[in-house]
């Protein structure tokens, strides 16, 4: 029996070697300390900009992270096209930027 599952672990291994799509995913997701220095002004600009350019890179559709099958983003490959890899990093930029506003503040009134 086991020798009978040996090519199946052994391809799941390899798969999960390999840039998997879960791993990609959570990379995307960081820190919102990271733009606490950055003034408040300037960050909702830069914002603002990493939003048109996700729009641009999904013809206006928006972000939508990936359907992965609860249990497999470990040994799923990435997927994605080039653009929905560059949408998805900004976006989690885009994340970290407005958690970093909210909590400052930023542009709400005196």
């Amino acid at each position: 029996m086991r020798t009978r599952l040996f090519p199946v672990i052994m391809f799941t291994a390899l798969l999960a070697g390999c840039g998997n799509i879960q791993g990609q995913l959570d990379n995307e997701k960081i820190s919102s300390l990271r733009y606490d220095t950055v003034q408040c002004p300037a960050l909702i600009a830069q914002r603002s900009q990493a939003m048109a350019e996700v729009s641009r890179l999904t013809n206006g559709q928006g972000y939508q992270d990936p359907d992965v099958i609860v249990g497999l983003g470990p040994v799923l490959p990435d997927y994605r096209t080039e653009n929905q890899k560059k949408a998805g990093a900004l976006q989690g930029q885009i994340e970290s930027m407005s958690r970093s506003i909210d909590r400052r503040k930023c542009g709400a009134p005196a």
